[in-house]
């Protein structure tokens, strides 16, 4: 079983509604492109079971299935986390943290105002689109966005760059799904400022000034707002098209 979310740092808050999707491998360690039915999680606290859920996977439109497990956790500290998949018991932990330790915006929080690149105004960012063709995601900055009254839509992602597979394949979901919508501001934002003058060293490349300035650990990323610009939905890592239909509404 491996956690598609960092652990360790302080991404986790406790008192908060959270995502985290996990990916169940083979023997050989490698992540299924299947997971049939749903998966049971224990998680417990202290020696203390806390929460037990089904889980179902999702696979719709990426390349890899998956399991979101949601769960709001009411005590900071270590979590230990079962997942019982065709007989066999998985282990994980979660770090939980208070929530003024976590930096990057959560569910229940205001979207924070961030510059993104558009084709106006570039901001730096070279490219301001790694998609092939460029997605149309591009047209308004987050800054004028919000405040409008519509519901925002926002990924972080980098299709050309991403240090995962499930980059491209969100932002073409995407597309696809907003496509003719116009109750939503849709805004997608690259991950690196100028990638190519890392020279393959993505470690050094700097960030571009939204996933900068929310501080965050991984991606692609999908945050959800609703019409009065409070985060409803964050995704991380990976979402299929059943999930992003759901929380886009």
């Amino acid at each position: 079983m491996i956690a598609a979310f960092p652990q360790g740092a302080p991404h986790v808050p406790v008192g908060v509604p959270t995502r985290l999707p996990y990916l169940l491998t083979d023997a050989e360690g490698i992540p299924l492109d299947l997971i049939e039915g749903d998966v049971r999680f224990v998680i417990a606290h202290d020696d203390t079971e806390v929460a037990e859920l089904d889980v179902s996977p999702r696979s719709e439109g990426i390349p890899r299935a998956y399991l979101p497990l949601q769960h709001t956790f009411d005590s900071v500290g270590i979590h230990d986390v079962t997942a019982t998949y065709q007989g066999k018991e998985m282990t994980s932990q979660i770090q939980v943290f208070p929530q003024a330790e976590v930096v990057s915006p959560v569910v229940g929080q205001q979207l924070p105002a961030a510059p993104t690149a558009t084709d106006s105004n570039s901001l730096e960012v070279d490219p301001i689109c790694t998609q092939v063709p460029q997605c149309p995601f591009h047209s308004v900055s987050l800054t004028d966005a919000l405040g409008q009254g519509k519901s925002i839509v926002l990924l972080v992602a980098t299709p050309a760059y991403c240090q995962t597979s499930f980059c491209g394949p969100t932002l073409g979901n995407l597309m696809d799904m907003v496509n003719g919508r116009d109750d939503l501001t849709v805004i997608h934002s690259e991950v690196y400022k100028n990638p190519k003058a890392a020279k393959g060293d993505l470690a050094a490349a700097p960030l571009a000034p939204l996933p900068e300035k929310y501080d965050l650990l991984l991606e692609p990323v999908l945050y959800v707002t609703d019409a009065k610009g409070t985060i409803t939905t964050r995704a991380d890592a990976t979402i299929d098209r059943s999930e992003m239909a759901e929380v886009i509404g």
